[in-house]
């Protein structure tokens, strides 16, 4: 090669690889040849493919895999011993852009050691080679037929290594055969239409494409009847009762039948339903209350009635409201209230003086007032809960309507609880009769004054938006209808707006200076100001 005076570097190229060559350079003068420098050197061997593997056995071949060198390739040659012609060699061509490849037509249940070259432009690289092995032809592992019913058996394998499907057959003991192939991803099938009270063979055996692999059998043999494992009864109320229980695999349907026990006789009448196959929930309504049923459920096979399984219940009783009481009351109305009664559909409520009254209420409704009553009278006030057409049983109380000449009683421990920048908290005790509570507050220096009028059960109260460090003059009376007791009195003061703290120079020049404090909780911002000493006041945000 001649190179010209100014280069110091050259690539020799058409090499062969794996080979040690001697190298010399000679320095050209306009009439001699220099001395020479040699080195020798030799070139590296053609690269090898890389993770040469069996990607998947199979019966009759070997799926392969590799990663391609780096380098221009023109492809690549595959050798694999004959298995039935000993010292001979099955050879393949394949192209550069392949990294996979089948190997079929093979044994089953033997070693085969394959060898791959990689076929560059200059040559042949070194082998590379490894041993696979061929699938065996083995019987289904783990075959369970199991969870017989009347007319189905549930039939589950485990999967067989390179099987591409299953045959399932089973055969009656009349004779009569029937057979299902099924893919390489089923592991359970559930065989249906048995007859009921028969022995089955059910067999097993794996297919490996046109092959079939060896059968597997087992024996099983279908129920004469099933019946219900679990019957559960839950949610029971007064009128109604939730059914539940576990389902049975190949009943068409279901018979509940429920009835009053002996004891409970004549309360409620004998009844009974059909359900369809895929039920296992059913709630019973319009039931008598504080009644003992039992109940039985069957299992329906087409025509066949399987045995029964029974349990009893008693449903609760009708319930007494709770908590009812008077809230307040004035000279011609009172105030009621009770707490819900589960499975109410109504609530009665009955007064009586001089003439019995009743009124129904909605089951959302938990407050009444009564009103033109007498004043100074003394009503008895009776509550039930209705569930649907029974009424449950009553609870009473008594109460004495006020004069309307009876003045009304002041507001008792009146105190303000809470102090805060812009409000106050008030509370008192509840005075008897009172309908509601008049709250009233006015600056001490003056202005105008607000009120509130709040609910007989309230005794507390929070006045809002006050003026801080503002004195102010409070009054809380009670008000009967419309009447209005004597007023009691307090004052109270707003806390001071905070302070800030630590208020220091940190550093000053000669335009500037660096101010710093200690933050204030709840403050939304601050307020800067500052002059010259004998200048105009400036402020700013901060």
């Amino acid at each position: 090669m001649d190179l010209k005076a100014d280069v110091n570097t050259a690539v020799v190229t058409a090499l062969s690889p794996k080979t040690e060559y001697s190298l010399t350079v000679y320095a050209i003068y306009p009439s001699l040849i220099g001395d020479s420098a040699s080195i020798t050197v030799k070139t590296t061997p053609l690269p090898l493919v890389s993770n040469f593997r069996v990607i998947e056995e199979g019966l009759f071949s070997l799926r392969l895999g590799w990663t391609p060198p780096i380098g221009k390739i023109n492809g690549f040659k595959i050798l694999i011993p004959r298995s039935n012609r000993p010292g001979l060699t099955y050879e393949q061509l394949l192209p550069a852009e392949t990294s996979s490849h089948v190997i079929d037509s093979l044994e089953e249940d033997k070693k085969y050691t394959i060898t791959i070259y990689t076929i560059f432009p200059e040559g042949p690289s070194a082998p590379v080679s490894l041993v696979g092995k061929t699938l065996k032809l083995v019987t289904v592992q783990h075959f369970l037929v199991q969870n017989a019913t009347t007319d189905t058996v549930q039939a589950r394998w485990g999967s067989v290594r390179g099987a591409t499907g299953y045959r399932l057959t089973w055969s009656a003991p009349d004779g009569h055969i029937e057979n299902i192939n099924l893919g390489d991803t089923f592991n359970f099938y559930m065989i249906q239409g048995l007859h009921a009270g028969s022995e089955y063979t059910v067999t097993i055996n794996p297919i490996f494409g046109d092959i079939e692999g060896p059968v597997t059998a087992t024996k099983v043999k279908t129920l004469e009847s099933s019946a219900v494992q679990t019957l559960k009864v839950s949610g029971v109320s007064t009128s109604a009762a939730v059914v539940s229980w576990n389902s049975v695999p190949g009943a068409t349907g279901y018979r509940l039948a429920w009835g009053p026990t002996p004891e409970f006789l004549g309360r409620d009448r004998p009844r009974q339903l059909a359900l369809n196959g895929s039920t296992t929930e059913y709630q019973l309504k319009n039931v008598a209350h504080d009644t003992e049923y039992v109940l039985t459920l069957y299992v329906l096979f087409g025509s066949v009635v399987g045995p029964g399984i029974a349990t009893t219940f008693r449903t609760s009783p009708l319930g007494y409201v709770s908590n009812f009481k008077v809230t307040s009351y004035t000279s011609t109305s009172i105030d009621l209230e009770w707490s819900p009664i589960v499975g109410a559909t109504e609530y009665k409520l009955s007064w009586n003086n001089s003439k019995p009254q009743s009124h129904y209420l909605e089951r959302s409704v938990l407050y009444h007032r009564i009103k033109e009553l007498n004043p100074k009278s003394n009503y008895k006030i009776t509550i039930c809960a209705v569930y649907g057409n029974s009424e449950g049983p009553e609870i009473s109380l008594s109460q004495i309507t006020v004069s309307d000449s009876e003045p009304v009683q002041a507001v008792r421990e009146v105190k303000v609880v809470d102090i805060g920048v812009n409000s106050f908290t008030l509370s008192w005790r509840k005075t008897p009769g009172a309908s509601g509570y008049k709250i009233s507050w006015i600056p001490f220096n003056g202005g105008k004054e607000k009120s509130q009028v709040v609910s007989a059960s309230s005794s507390t109260f929070t006045i809002r938006n006050l003026r801080e460090s503002s004195a102010y003059k409070i009054q809380v009376s009670a008000v009967v209808g419309d009447r209005e007791g004597s007023a009691v009195l307090v004052t109270a003061r707003t806390l001071d707006l905070p302070k800030v703290e630590g208020f220091a120079v940190l550093n000053t020049t000669d335009s500037s200076t660096v101010l710093n404090w200690t933050r204030v909780a709840g403050v939304s911002g601050y307020l800067l100001s500052w002059r010259h000493i004998s200048g105009q006041r400036l402020t700013a945000p901060a």
